[in-house]
């Protein structure tokens, strides 16, 4: 079976809103009036990936995880370290990294199988002590890509 999908668009390769109109407008809802939000998760990309543009807050299926919970997680994560020497970014540079986590070179919808998330999700818990701390990956992301810009 196949894992992830992915469906790529470059005729929205220069039209980051109407990309999102189309994500958020067309495929989620389509997605939630067939009751396969427990089948498939979505990821949207694009060359001009702007959280900002999109404006949310909260997490909303397809989207990056908005800019200021990332935040929280660094903090937070900076906290449990212990020693409050946890790797931090400034805030204008981790907005710029979080968005640049969602560029590709063309704008595409990622299709995945709920069933992955889920083995993923499971494989962690089996990691013990080296299970990676909870939303840890974005902060990792984040600052990794502002180390490599």
């Amino acid at each position: 079976e196949w894992a992830t999908s992915l469906v790529v668009f470059p005729e929205y390769d220069d039209e980051f809103e109407l990309f999102v109109e189309v994500c958020d407008g067309i495929i989620e809802p389509t997605v939630v009036a067939t009751q396969a939000t427990e089948v498939i998760g979505r990821a949207w990309f694009h060359p001009y990936y702007d959280a900002d543009l999109v404006g949310h807050t909260d997490v909303i299926a397809g989207h990056a995880v908005p800019h200021k919970m990332v935040e929280g997680f660094m903090n937070s994560l900076n906290l449990e370290s212990g020693s409050g020497k946890g790797e931090t970014i400034e805030f204008d540079e981790l907005a710029a990294s979080n968005n640049l986590v969602r560029h590709t070179p063309h704008a595409t919808i990622n299709i995945l199988r709920r069933s992955q998330l889920k083995a993923a999700a499971e494989y962690e818990k089996g990691l013990g002590a080296k299970r990676p701390k909870p939303n840890s990956i974005y902060v990792r992301n984040a600052i990794r890509l502002s180390n490599h810009k």
